[in-house]
């Protein structure tokens, strides 16, 4: 469970400080600085005693409701949500929204909050309204991107590609560029359940997908699934040579399909000329094993071990060193061969054991690629973990 905190803390303090420039910013207009409530210095008391529940509720009766302490409240009101306290997170957005003397601009403020207490607690019909409501009401330029970058993302939480694809397509290019790489996410998503159904639109999708963001590995890969399913090979071969130019390090995921491809078109030659190429610029253990198994169905396994064991010398790995040992297996006398087996049945072990993926995000680790994040939700975020015990 996460330990709220420091985050309760650092909210506070944040509050504090602005409470005070804005108290001392009167001074500009007034003769003397205001007295301080008793709350004040009682919530100030219980922050420095660490007691952050105490100083939140003391703040909270200290803070008059007016334009300079709308944020103050904002912030309380985020801490709330995050901490899980989503009731007292929407009674606080909408005390504030039952004022009469709001500026129009606090009042979206507020209501771009409060979509996010809806949301979070699984009321996406009133979150999604309000949001509506935002950008009907004609807010100025960042509040309306702020309500439609809030909106794809609640039609994304609730895997209505479409929509969330539509509502970031209306937000200038400028914000788009942000979200590029989730909005190509978003037409794969499409093009998914296009395979699915058989419709022709999959390509249009894609080809989109890619407009968007053409560094979009997963729409690459898909493509060239789409072509092996109508024996297209060369054109499957096209779409994941480009994933070399996207993105090295995921050069990996196209060789079983790279491989297959090259074998239903008889030239084995230039999948090792490619294999070799990659080899040069990024080295990684998937393409030299793979290099390697080459080796050994055109000149056997004692070639294949002398490569092995150079490849394993540069770039130790785990699943290069279960290579070798099959390699080792195939030329052992019996007595040898009982030993060997058993090391590569722990070799073996070890490597299921281990996770493949990582999220660059927040660390989480699988054994399967997941294009968005199952923990932050991070799109495009995990990458094959490198060092021995990866690539």
């Amino acid at each position: 469970m996460l330990d709220y905190a420091p985050i309760v803390l650092l909210t506070l303090a944040a509050v504090v400080a602005g409470w005070l420039l804005g108290r001392i910013q009167s001074r500009k207009v007034k003769s003397a600085l205001p007295s301080l409530s008793r709350d004040y210095y009682d919530g100030l008391g219980s922050l420095l005693s660490n007691n952050a529940d105490d100083a939140v509720e003391s703040f909270i009766r200290a803070l008059e409701i007016n334009s300079d302490t709308i944020p103050a409240y904002l912030a309380l009101a985020d801490l709330f949500r995050r901490k899980g306290e989503y009731d007292r997170a929407i009674d606080m957005h909408q005390t504030l929204l039952a004022r009469t003397d709001l500026l129009h601009e606090d009042f979206i403020r507020i209501q771009l909050s409060l979509a996010k207490d809806y949301q979070a607690v699984g009321l996406f019909d009133r979150a999604e309204g309000l949001l509506q409501s935002v950008i009907s009401e004609n807010p100025r330029d960042n509040q309306r991107h702020s309500a439609r970058r809030q909106l794809a993302k609640l039609y994304e939480r609730q895997q209505e590609w479409d929509l969330a694809l539509k509502t970031a397509l209306k937000l200038p290019d400028s914000k788009r560029a942000d979200i590029a790489h989730e909005m190509a996410h978003y037409a794969c998503e499409l093009a998914s359940l296009a395979l699915e159904t058989n419709d022709a639109d999959v390509e249009n999708w894609l080809k989109q997908a890619l407009r968007l963001d053409p560094t979009c590995v997963r729409a690459n890969l898909m493509w060239a699934k789409h072509r092996m399913q109508k024996h297209a090979w060369r054109g499957a071969i096209k779409h994941l040579k480009e994933v070399a130019d996207q993105d090295a390090k995921r050069v990996p995921e196209t060789l079983p399909l790279l491989s297959t491809c090259f074998v239903e078109l008889g030239n084995m030659d230039a999948y090792t000329a490619y294999l070799d190429q990659c080899l040069t610029k990024n080295p990684s253990s998937s393409l030299w094993v793979e290099r390697a198994k080459l080796i050994e169905k055109q000149s056997g396994a004692k070639e294949a071990e002398v490569f092995t064991i150079e490849a394993l010398r540069k770039h130790p790995s785990l699943i290069g060193f279960d290579y070798l040992l099959s390699l080792k297996l195939q030329a052992s006398e019996p007595e040898e061969r009982e030993r060997l087996l058993i090391l590569q049945q722990l070799t073996g072990q070890l490597i299921q054991s281990k996770p493949k993926y990582q999220c660059q995000q927040c660390g989480y680790h699988s054994k399967q690629l997941h294009w968005q994040c199952p923990s932050c939700k991070t799109w495009d975020s995990t990458r094959l973990i490198q060092g021995l015990e990866g690539e």
